[in-house]
């Protein structure tokens, strides 16, 4: 179940962060590349922040919890790609090892911020 809720969070994340860029750059706020820019240190934010989320929900092996949680998410963009027929090149498999060492090491760093109980 929390990785079900983690999942949720992280795609809302994602249409939020994504919603933001499109109007920027359909307003001519931002540039081309500057929105490509954009759009992976927004990526890599959603998946430090949804990899600190399941580091505090877990007890136990950070780094275990942000594997499963990036291998959730790469199967997720797999099948979407897949769906959509995109072809898969070294770019894509490049964001894929973002978002596996991403979501490791913060979930490493959020099983360190567990509440404290009173």
């Amino acid at each position: 179940m929390k990785y079900l809720k983690t999942t949720v969070y992280e795609f809302i994340l994602i249409l939020i962060f994504t919603l933001i860029y499109t109007i920027l750059y359909y307003f001519n706020i931002t540039s081309n590349s500057f929105n490509n820019a954009l759009k992976i240190i927004s990526f890599i934010l959603i998946f430090v922040l949804t990899g600190i989320k399941i580091g505090r929900l877990s007890n136990k092996k950070g780094w275990l919890e942000g594997l499963k949680m990036a291998f959730i998410t790469i199967v997720i963009f797999l099948g979407l790609s897949l769906l959509f027929k995109y072809k898969i090149n070294i770019k894509e498999i490049i964001y894929y090892l973002i978002t596996i060492v991403t979501l490791v090491l913060s979930s490493m760093i959020g099983i360190n911020f567990k509440k404290q109980k009173k």
